[in-house]
């Protein structure tokens, strides 16, 4: 493929390929070819300076976010300390409301001990009584029977003596 230019009304073909390689030294080389086609490149191309502008501006706003996320890190931080602060007087308050259950239960544990020996003591008290009531029992019968046999030989011994004595008045 070619490339038709026109200078002066002067016509001439260049191959395009040709062009491709010949373009790189021409802009090292020529002051004036290299001119032509930053000037034709201008409108479409940026510039160093462009670019240069360009970071240069990115850079500004890139300083700008920093600040603003160096202080918004500030503010986190802050609000961190403060929430580390109130966690811990948290934590301090559920520690001694948990010292202060731990005491309480232990001391309904020793109550519950106490009302368990107690209870034990009642029932071993419970087991001597029966056995007490049961000795009281056997001694009561045994004592009702051995009254009633007084009885009966205090009524026989009676009948005895009653009978003597009717035997010894009648007689004489």
């Amino acid at each position: 493929m070619y490339i038709v230019l026109e200078e002066n009304e002067r016509i001439a073909m260049i191959d395009k390929n040709e062009l491709l390689k010949l373009l790189p030294k021409l802009i090292r080389e020529d002051d004036e070819i290299k001119g032509a086609i930053i000037t034709a490149l201008s409108g479409v191309v940026a510039t160093k300076d462009d670019i240069a502008r360009i970071i240069e501006n990115f850079n500004r706003r890139f300083e700008e976010a920093n600040k603003r996320f160096e202080a918004m890190d500030k503010r986190f931080e802050t609000m961190q300390e403060s929430m580390d602060k109130r966690f811990e007087a948290v934590d301090k308050r559920f520690e001694t409301m948990q010292e202060s259950m731990d005491k309480r239960f232990e001391t309904v544990d020793k109550r519950f001990e106490q009302a368990a020996k107690e209870r034990e003591d009642i029932k071993d008290s419970m087991l001597i009584l029966r056995e007490i009531v049961g000795e009281l029992l056997q001694k009561t019968a045994t004592m009702e029977k051995d009254i009633k046999n007084l009885e009966k030989d205090i009524k026989e011994g009676n009948e005895e003596i009653l009978g003597y004595l009717r035997h010894h008045f009648e007689d004489e």
